[in-house]
């Protein structure tokens, strides 16, 4: 259906100019122009069909043999001055002895879109040289009224210097792409008056030289058309606002009336920005307003978030939905820096990591300047929920560690934050969370001793024993591999931690204790003969008590057992117990 309306809409164009042709003799100089008008409609349609693959450009290689209709002679042979697209890109060219390309001295009041038309006729008859004069001229007046697409599709198949420097200019107020430094400075250095942009590129590249730049081109800036100025200016001055600048922004803005002023939200934009640079009373109350505005919102951001000026709650969740589509639709990284520094924020002002996480893989994202930004708010975060006392931060902070998809790889803290995430997941009793943190950047003594402990009173003795195996100077964990052997009976491992002990009160009360409890007595005499000595009162005390049972127990194994005579074991099974033989009770 698209290629039939393409079709349709070709008859349509063709029509007209070859009744045209029919009587030139009788033409009035007034319908001169029409056929250049339509050859430029029709260049437009052409080129859309060429895109939808209705027509075949001249010169395309590699056509096989047997596409040789009709319709590819007549693209190749085209009639009624029909000119099809080039090959691009072409050469980018400086042309140091001709005229500057970007003087729009004939066009600094053009302002009106109604303009474009009589403009291009009349230029056209002043050049006499037909439709390549039409091109530029057309070019240009998009230009001076800011429909930078539209002077991009002229010239896009358009060799030569001047039709370069209008794409580059179109790129650049566009800002869809890196800006051409090297190409603004070499027309700089030939055409003295086109400093102005050079300056331009250099700030939009986010540049510091670009602000002298600007101050020497001022008369530049001030001789172009009204809407190029106005576009200029708000790409320009956020730019200066982030560098401290407070003159130059004020005598950019001087150069537009008050009528221009009213008249053009790119202004009105200007002047927000330059009022909060100010200062003034409820200046960022105007900035806020261009939040809702795709085209101003990233530099309106910027500006708030440089003076830490509040969005509001209701604001800021709208605006944050916003954003995390902005970045999953955009391919353009550089239009995203101050929305991923405010959503990176205000993730992590909330602690919410998933999101961060995910905003790392997206593909818009995937530059140096957006993952350093992703990975300095990410590290932020977790370096102020991991020292939180409030445990639900504490949490979050352990789950964004164990999660991480790498974007603390090339981060410096990135081992202490594993550190720090495993203290915290100790401490909670994480062991598997524990575990998995060590494993990443490993731990301290501490944490290492603190999870014996938890897999101590886990039953998990194997684990205890194999840390005390692998740190055989730490006293805390042979304390804890003795104990896992007293629960577990086994004797040759116990002698192996207990020549590792360090005879300090509290270990050797632990051991004994512990022997008391599970009723094994496989301590050593050496442990036991060490707490005999003990000097403090309330250890003394808790050692004699564990003395008394160990005697206890010995001579109830030493103690022989009465024989009974098989005469008697009747007598004696037959024997009424005394503590059963009063015994009543019964259901109430």
């Amino acid at each position: 259906m698209k290629r039939l309306t393409l079709l349709l809409l070709l008859s349509c164009s063709l029509a007209p100019v070859s009744l045209a042709l029919e009587d030139t003799a009788t033409a009035s100089e007034t319908e001169q122009g029409q056929p250049m008008q339509l050859g430029t409609e029709l260049d437009q349609f052409v080129r859309q069909a060429i895109n939808e693959g209705l027509l075949t450009p001249n010169g395309a290689e590699g056509l096989p043999e047997e596409e040789t209709s009709e319709d590819v002679v007549a693209v190749e042979k085209p009639a009624l001055g029909v000119r099809l697209r080039q090959p691009a890109p072409f050469p980018e060219e400086v042309n140091c002895t001709g005229p500057n390309p970007l003087d729009f001295a004939d066009l600094e009041a053009f302002d009106r879109y109604q303009q474009i038309h009589s403009f291009q006729e009349g230029a056209v008859a002043r050049s006499g040289e037909g439709e390549a004069a039409s091109s530029f001229t057309l070019a240009k007046a998009y230009l001076a009224l800011g429909l930078y697409s539209e002077t991009a599709m002229v010239m896009r198949s358009v060799p030569g210097p001047d039709a370069t420097a209008y794409r580059k200019v179109a790129s650049l107020m566009e800002n869809r792409e890196r800006v051409d430094i090297d190409y603004f400075r070499k027309l700089a250095d030939c055409h003295e008056r086109t400093g102005i942009w050079l300056a331009a590129a250099l700030l939009a590249n986010d540049q510091d030289e670009g602000v002298a730049r600007l101050n020497e081109n001022l008369n530049g800036f001030r001789k172009l058309p009204f809407r190029l100025r106005a576009d200029l200016a708000a790409m320009v001055v956020p730019q200066l606002d982030k560098r401290g600048e407070r003159v130059l922004p004020v005598k950019l803005f001087a150069d537009f009336t008050p009528e221009q002023v009213d008249s053009a939200t790119q202004l009105q934009f200007v002047k927000a920005i330059i009022d909060l640079g100010e200062k003034r009373p409820d200046s960022d109350k105007a900035v806020r307003a261009f939040l809702n505005e795709p085209e101003y919102q990233e530099e309106a951001l910027a500006a708030l978030m440089r003076r830490g000026k509040p969005l509001g709650g209701v604001h800021e969740e709208i605006l944050l939905g916003n954003l995390m589509k902005k970045f999953g639709q955009t391919g353009d990284d550089r239009a995203l820096a101050a929305s991923l520094q405010f959503a990176l924020q205000e993730l992590s002002d909330s602690s919410h990591y998933q999101p961060i996480m995910e905003l790392s893989g997206m593909p818009a994202l995937q530059n140096e300047a957006a993952q350093t930004e992703i990975r300095r708010q990410f590290t932020n975060g977790l370096e102020r929920d991991l020292s939180s006392d409030n445990r639900l931060r504490n949490l979050a902070a352990i789950n964004a560690l164990v999660s991480d998809p790498g974007i603390l790889d090339a981060a410096p803290e990135r081992s202490g934050l594993y550190r720090s995430g495993a203290s915290l997941a100790v401490r909670f009793g994480l062991v598997s969370l524990t575990r998995e943190l060590m494993g990443r950047a490993g731990a301290d003594d501490s944490v290492i001793t603190e999870l014996a402990g938890l897999e101590l009173q886990r039953d998990e003795y194997d684990a205890v024993t194999t840390w005390a195996e692998t740190y055989p100077d730490n006293a805390r964990l042979n304390l804890l591999a003795a104990e896992a052997a007293i629960r577990q009976g086994n004797v040759a491992a116990l002698r192996g931690f207990e020549v590792r002990l360090d005879p300090e009160p509290e270990a050797l009360l632990t051991l004994i204790e512990l022997d008391a409890a599970e009723g094994r007595w496989i301590v050593s005499d050496t442990i036991y003969s060490a707490a005999t000595r003990l000097d403090d009162p309330v250890q003394k005390q808790r050692a004699d008590r564990v003395f008394a049972m160990r005697q206890t127990a010995r001579d109830l194994a030493a103690k022989p057992k009465k024989k009974l005579a098989m005469a008697k074991v009747a007598t004696v099974l037959k024997k009424p117990d005394a503590s059963t033989s009063t015994v009543t009770g019964g259901a109430n």
